[in-house]
């Protein structure tokens, strides 16, 4: 939705209305408002007076193709709350970790079950699908995919 967001408002040469946005893409405001926020939050738009502004980097996002997308997503969820703490605690852990776990740890929703389904469904769309993490199905958990590149102790050496 992000990436589709970033092309309407590029069809209005980067600037555009918040409420004309709304009536262009046939999506009610309280709905379209969390897709602003979190391309907002990705820093790939900026919201001044009521107006919708591609910003460089949603720029740049807007001229890559699908999988260029991705790794720039991939690169930028790591940054950004509450992806950020999501990767953590999976990486903090040993094994797949649930939902349910994920929420108790950081606490994103009411632990009700209509909220669960719709953060395990949150974490694929973002998480899995920028390589972050992977999901189970059948065992219904997450575990972190990717690890971080070492630190390396010993500084290279510079002749």
């Amino acid at each position: 939705m992000v990436a589709g967001l970033l092309e309407v408002v590029g069809l209005f040469k980067g600037r555009v209305d918040l409420a004309q946005l709304s009536k262009e893409v046939g999506m009610e405001l309280g709905h379209l408002l969390r897709v602003v926020e979190t391309a907002e939050a990705l820093g790939l738009i900026s919201v001044v007076d009521g107006d919708v502004q591609i910003t460089q980097s949603g720029l740049g996002f807007s001229r890559k193709l699908s999988t260029g997308k991705i790794k720039i997503l991939s690169e930028l969820v790591e940054r950004v709350e509450p992806f950020r703490s999501i990767i953590q605690f999976a990486a903090s852990r040993n094994e797949p970790v649930t939902v349910e776990e994920i929420n108790a740890a950081v606490k994103l929703c009411e632990h009700d079950e209509e909220q669960l389904e719709r953060l395990r469904t949150f974490i694929i769309d973002w998480l899995v699908m920028t390589g972050w993490l992977e999901y189970d199905g059948e065992a219904r958990a997450f575990k972190l995919k990717r690890k971080r590149p070492a630190k390396s102790a010993i500084p290279s050496s510079q002749g």
